[in-house]
């Protein structure tokens, strides 16, 4: 705040007295906002491509710090209402290998593995490590990419909403949705990702995704004109959480989907929470 703004705040208050101390907060807050709002917003191209930079340079970084955690995973379907008809509840024990995560089953309805469940376990991860330890460094970093490409995120439409603090840290809010010329639907898959729209908060000295929130904008059909049935609805949320060392790790997603086939309607909801992150040494 200037000097002047200060002398008029001073002679307000000399004038009268202690019932304008209790508005000068709100006053402080109104000045400061302003400065806030006037604030230099990036283009939404600057903030995608630091996201496909970011992504890139971890796929192709050699491994960094690691770590194990739990993660609890549910299955529910649902009612009309949106109430549990059944569920099934997973516990794995999550591991990076070749910088990718493994997860090990390791309970089942809140019971421990069987020796024979837990054998499967054990080849599963077997399999996963001849898979990817000694995979072509090409492929592997093209896995650990994950989905921030160039190619996914040419699909959208972005903008940059407004900036705010996220645990401390400056992020930026970005609403996105599909480009009026979407390229060709050749997949289920192709004709999701050109129906989704929604709300992606990312960090911004990081340039990581923070939190995610997206949803069908139309519903999508399944099959030769829908023969087999529609997707009516499919929400997804993901958060993330920043490790001290600067690795960032999802902590939790939910994906909500609503699919018509034939007269049937099915609702599934399935959870993944992550939780006691231990990094390995």
């Amino acid at each position: 705040m200037n000097s002047d703004r200060w002398t008029a705040v001073n002679a307000l208050v000399r004038r009268w007295g202690f019932p304008l101390l209790l508005l000068i907060p709100g006053l402080l807050s109104g000045l400061l906002g302003v400065g806030r709002a006037a604030e230099q917003l990036p283009k939404a191209s600057e903030v995608t491509q630091r996201l496909i930079e970011r992504s890139q340079s971890i796929a192709h970084a050699a491994h960094g710090p690691e770590y194990t955690y739990e993660k609890w995973a549910l299955r529910e379907s649902l009612d009309a209402a949106g109430h549990a008809l059944t569920s099934e509840e997973k516990v794995y024990k999550v591991t990076l290998i070749a910088g990718l995560p493994f997860n090990r089953l390791v309970k089942i309805q809140g019971r421990e593995l069987s020796g024979e469940e837990s054998d499967r376990e054990d080849a599963k991860e077997e399999r996963f490590r001849q898979k990817f330890v000694s995979a072509d460094a090409k492929k592997l970093a093209a896995r650990k990419e994950g989905v921030v490409t160039p190619e996914l995120l040419g699909r959208y439409q972005f903008l940059v909403e407004k900036r705010l603090i996220l645990s401390n840290r400056s992020t930026l809010v970005l609403t996105f949705k599909p480009k009026g010329a979407s390229p060709p639907s050749k997949t289920i898959q192709d004709r999701l990702l050109n129906s989704i729209a929604g709300r992606l908060w990312v960090d911004e000295e990081d340039a990581e995704t923070v939190r995610l929130e997206a949803g069908l904008v139309e519903p999508v059909s399944i099959g030769w004109f829908g023969v087999l049935g529609s997707l009516s609805r499919c929400d997804m949320s993901l958060a993330r959480q920043r490790m001290p060392d600067g690795v960032w790790i999802n902590t939790k997603q939910v994906l909500l989907i609503q699919y018509r086939k034939l007269t049937a309607s099915l609702r599934i909801r399935t959870t993944e929470d992550c939780r006691r992150f231990r990094k390995v040494e």
